[in-house]
């Protein structure tokens, strides 16, 4: 499927046959078995850790390993290694051998219909996260995958579902003259450009076309998550704005752009999403986790400076050049490379990115994102030395 092929309104089409016309879990609210995608995920660990302290469910998380042994172990490390496992909770965790790439989830139509029958609501956060890969490379994980969620949601009894999005999804030219963009707006398929943003705003068209017809979904959309804002540990260094601060410190120098890094710590959006899942009043809402109270990109830079990194303010042109020149001594430079062409590719602007409805909901129970300061930032510096992933003089 080349570019030119895809007809992406087109991809956004829900099997005719997954109908919700069964009667809702009784036990959503108080559920006793949860089917969470996603767990050996970044959020994924934090979704897990909260749903084994604010219910008493049985977690079954669908994991893609070669037995139920390994699939147990391999939960157990990744929750320690974000230092969230409890033995006590270790009976709670039941991992499903699965694939979200496949029919079924890759389970017999007997195990697809035990769940069907035990699990009173899902948390669909497992994604196929590159964005560097065409839509026809992720749309079996992210898009199919979605659709057998909610061909699951739909067999015995209808499952609530609570999707985990992007908010990149809303980053197309269809906005770009948009005073505000609220959680009520959807998508726009036929301007959106990059394979995994197209991938996840179709999933969500399949998740509006389930609540039209009956199902009762909410949809999160998250922008950039860094780590735990006590603790600061996250497992992937991957993300765009760890591997610019990487290299800024390395080559001593930092561009000059304006722009504001959207920067939300995970422990913020895993309260969130589960207190909110927990809401009859917020059944079939979307909702934004933003962080309203940011740092401008040479304010952060200079938070860090004062650290004790040397940095140097020079242009964009000139960071590029010395990024360039250095491709070739540290692969992290050379992956950098590929991503940043232009400077407003970098980290767009959300200005007109709105979450008034989100923070109102979450007036109540006092869930409020970490403002990014000095404070933050020291907690996130601080955990890249101890992981080795910046060596600090």
């Amino acid at each position: 499927m080349t570019i030119n092929q895809l007809n992406l309104p087109g991809e956004a089409t829900l099997d005719p046959t997954i109908e919700f016309n069964r009667p809702l879990s009784e036990h959503w609210q108080q559920p006793k078995a949860i089917l969470l995608t996603g767990a050996t995920g970044f959020l994924g660990a934090y979704l897990l850790d909260e749903l084994l302290h604010q219910t008493t469910a049985d977690i079954y998380c669908l994991v893609r390993c070669s037995d139920g042994n390994a699939g147990k172990e391999r939960l157990k490390k990744h929750l320690q290694f974000y230092l969230l496992w409890n033995e006590d909770f270790a009976h709670r965790i039941i991992p499903i051998v699965g694939d979200l790439s496949q029919p079924l989830l890759s389970l017999s139509e007997q195990e697809f219909d035990y769940l069907a029958t035990h699990i009173d609501i899902i948390y669909h956060n497992g994604a196929f996260v590159n964005a560097s890969r065409p839509y026809s490379t992720l749309k079996a994980v992210n898009v199919l995958g979605t659709q057998e969620i909610l061909r699951l949601a739909s067999l015995k009894q209808t499952k609530p579902v609570h999707f985990i999005s992007t908010i990149a999804v809303l980053f197309s030219s269809a906005y770009a003259q948009a005073v505000k963009i609220t959680e009520t707006d959807l998508p726009d398929l036929s301007t959106l450009k990059g394979g995994y943003k197209q991938s996840k705003a179709v999933a969500e068209q399949l998740v509006t076309i389930a609540q039209k017809r009956g199902l009762p979904a909410s949809i999160y959309r998250c922008a950039r998550m860094l780590g735990h804002s006590k603790t600061g540990i996250m497992g992937n260094f991957q993300d765009l704005l760890s591997r610019m601060l990487k290299t800024c410190i390395q080559l001593g120098q930092f561009p000059e752009i304006e722009m504001e890094p959207d920067i939300v710590p995970v422990d913020y959006v895993s309260q969130a999403i589960i207190y909110l899942s927990k809401q009859e009043a917020y059944l079939g809402k979307a909702f934004h986790f933003l962080n309203n109270q940011q740092m401008t990109w040479q304010s952060l830079m200079a938070e860090i400076g004062s650290f004790g990194y040397s940095l140097e303010a020079v242009t964009y042109d000139e960071w590029l050049a010395k990024l360039k020149k250095n491709v070739k001594t540290d692969p992290i430079y050379a992956s950098l490379w590929l991503m940043v062409s232009t400077a407003n590719q970098l980290f767009p602007l959300n200005d007109q990115l709105d979450d008034s409805y989100t923070r109102q909901c979450l007036t109540k129970p006092s869930i409020v994102c970490p403002p990014v300061d000095k404070k933050l930032l020291y907690t996130y510096l601080n955990y890249f030395q101890k992981s080795g992933y910046i060596k600090f003089g």
